[in-house]
C-alpha cells in the first residue's frame, strides 16, 4: 500500500457511531491527522455528529438511523481512501494501531486485527468455526478492526450485508476468503487506554454469527437491492429490508 517514492498511502478511517460522543473524540484526537475520517452515525442523540465536527472538521460525517451494518456500509461506500480501516468508536482499538493494519496490506488483501485478550468459550467455538470456513486462522472474531484494500470492495457483494452488524466485519473476511483473496490477521493489537472493557459476546450472538456463516458458504453473491447513496452530512437513502 506504499506510494510513489514510499510516500503515504491514502488511508481512510471508518467509525460506526451511535452515542458516542465522549469515545469519538478521544478516538479522532489519537488519529494521525493524514488520515481521511469517515464517521458514520447511526442517529445519535448525544451530539456525536457535533463533536466530531468539533474536535476534527476535516471529518465526513454520514448519517443514517438504520442498523449497524447499513452504518458499515454508508461509511465504506463514502471513504475515499485507497485503504479502508473499520474502526470501532469505543477505543476497543487504539487509533495508533491504524498504520500496523494499513502495513499488513502490503501482503493482504484484508487485514483483522486480533486483542490479546482472553476468550470465552463461546467466542473459541466461533473461531474455531471461523478458521474453517475461512481457511486462515482466527483467533478474535469479534475485534472489529479491518483494513482492506478499495479494490476488494466490489468483489464483497456489499448491499445484502446491511442486516448483518453482529460480525459484520468477520464477514467481509469470509467473502474475501470464498472470493480467493488474502485474508491475514494482525497479532497483539491494543486498546486504547481510555477504553473500558465489556462482557463477552454472550453464546446466543456467537450462535447466530456461525449460523450466518454456514448460510453464507451456500449462498451465492446475487444482490437484489442497490449499493446505498450516501449523502455527506446529511441523510442516507437506504434501500434495505429492515429485517
Amino acid at each position: 500500500m506504499h506510494g510513489p517514492g514510499g510516500a503515504r498511502p491514502s488511508v481512510s478511517v471508518v467509525v460506526p457511531t451511535l452515542n458516542e460522543r465522549r469515545n469519538v473524540e478521544r478516538l479522532l484526537a489519537g488519529l494521525d491527522p493524514a488520515y481521511e475520517v469517515v464517521v458514520s452515525d447511526g442517529g445519535s442523540l448525544d451530539g456525536t455528529p457535533d463533536a466530531v465536527r468539533r474536535v476534527r472538521p476535516s471529518s465526513r460525517v454520514v448519517t443514517q438511523g438504520w442498523s449497524r451494518g447499513t452504518s458499515m456500509l454508508a461509511g465504506l461506500h463514502a471513504a475515499r481512501g485507497d485503504a479502508l480501516v473499520l474502526l470501532d468508536a469505543d477505543g476497543s482499538t487504539c487509533p495508533t494501531e491504524v498504520a500496523r493494519l494499513v502495513i499488513a496490506l502490503d501482503d493482504a488483501d484484508l487485514v483483522r486485527g486480533s486483542r490479546p485478550t482472553r476468550r470465552s468459550v463461546a467466542d473459541a467455538a466461533l473461531a474455531a468455526v471461523a478458521t474453517a470456513r475461512l481457511g486462515t486462522r482466527i483467533t478474535d472474531p469479534w475485534c472489529g478492526a479491518t483494513a482492506l484494500r478499495r479494490p476488494v470492495v466490489p468483489r464483497l457483494g456489499l448491499p445484502d450485508l446491511a442486516r448483518h452488524g453482529a460480525g459484520f466485519e468477520l464477514l467481509l473476511a469470509f467473502r474475501a476468503a470464498r472470493e480467493g483473496l488474502t485474508v491475514c490477521e494482525v497479532p497483539d493489537v491494543r486498546a486504547a487506554e481510555w477504553h473500558r472493557s465489556f462482557p463477552t459476546s454472550s453464546l446466543t450472538e456467537n450462535s447466530r454469527v456461525i449460523r450466518t456463516l454456514l448460510t453464507e458458504r451456500r449462498s451465492p453473491f446475487a444482490q437484489t437491492v442497490p449499493a446505498p447513496r450516501p449523502t455527506v452530512d446529511g441523510v442516507v437513502p437506504q434501500a434495505y429490508d429492515r429485517s
